[in-house]
């Protein structure tokens, strides 16, 4: 594990802020911020054109609330990590932690940027998360839980980030530029956080015996169902604050929406890859990941 920590810590050696990385100027308010397939209602749904103000609308809403998922998990990263201290983690952890710490501190302040330009700060945009946080913040980076809590959280939000930008390219269904922007900056440094969070949780799972790998089975199931209803359907205020009418019907309708489930499905496929190998998570299905 050391040469792979060795030559994604060499990648990450070159830090450039997000914030000043983004051009904020080539926003486009006549694009919506994510390709309307993508988003928990369609226009069918609420009975109005594809193309029209309430979509993009419910689209920066729908963005808003993949920013607030990353605020949210990289804040309990960043918190779990600079509480539990580096001086006794090897050097190679610990210089790989804190790049991470340094870059998701960048993407938090993007992201903040773009749930205050949609208007929705001090909105309840996630799901419920009280639970999760408690768990969270009582897991150990010295354990395998805490970077599948990490991997899970973060292959989860790619996923739906690098299938809205495929979308977007393959249909030719334009998005913001700034929205494009932001999605693929985040996905391409993700990409060497998942593989970091990876290589962590690997070296960690292979240390565990029978009964620590079935307290993990459960937990993991446990963080996947939570961190899926939490983060990929709407709430209420959130559809509410975008202008749709009858916000908690329509966020019901989402929330039994077999399409939304499917999408659900796809976000959850690399953790499931990485981490079904049990008995237990395997039998893992579209039912659990709803609201």
């Amino acid at each position: 594990m050391s040469t792979q920590l060795e030559k994604l810590t060499a990648h990450g050696a070159e830090y450039r802020d997000p914030v000043a990385a983004i051009d904020w100027d080539r926003e486009d308010d006549d694009l919506p911020w994510l390709p309307p397939e993508m988003l928990s209602l369609s226009a069918d749904d609420l009975g109005v054109p594809e193309r029209s103000k309430l979509i993009q609308r419910l689209s920066q809403a729908e963005f808003s609330r993949l920013c607030a998922a990353g605020i949210w998990l990289e804040g309990l990263l960043i918190s779990r990590l600079s509480a539990k201290g580096f001086l006794e983690l090897p050097a190679e952890e610990t210089r790989i932690m804190l790049q991470e710490i340094r870059e998701e501190t960048g993407h938090s302040l993007m992201f903040l940027t773009m749930i205050e330009r949609a208007g929705l700060q001090k909105t309840r945009l996630l799901g419920p998360t009280r639970l999760l946080t408690w768990v969270a913040q009582r897991l150990n980076p010295d354990h395998a839980a805490f970077w599948a809590m990490v991997y899970i959280g973060e292959t989860v939000t790619d996923t739906y980030a690098r299938l809205c930008l495929k979308r977007a390219q393959d249909e030719g269904q334009g998005i913001s530029p700034v929205a494009s922007d932001v999605l693929s900056l985040h996905h391409k440094d993700e990409a060497r956080h998942i593989a970091a969070a990876r290589a962590l949780l690997a070296s960690r799972i292979d240390k565990m015996g029978l009964i620590e790998r079935f307290v993990f089975s459960r937990t993991l199931k446990f963080l996947l169902r939570g961190f899926l209803k939490a983060t990929l359907y709407p709430t209420a205020e959130s559809l509410e604050r975008a202008g749709i009418p009858r916000s908690k019907e329509m966020a019901a309708h989402a929330a039994r929406c077999p399409r939304r489930a499917e999408l659900a499905r796809q976000c959850a496929v690399p953790a499931l890859t990485l981490l079904g190998r049990t008995a237990e998570l395997a039998r893992f299905s579209v039912a659990d990941i709803r609201p």
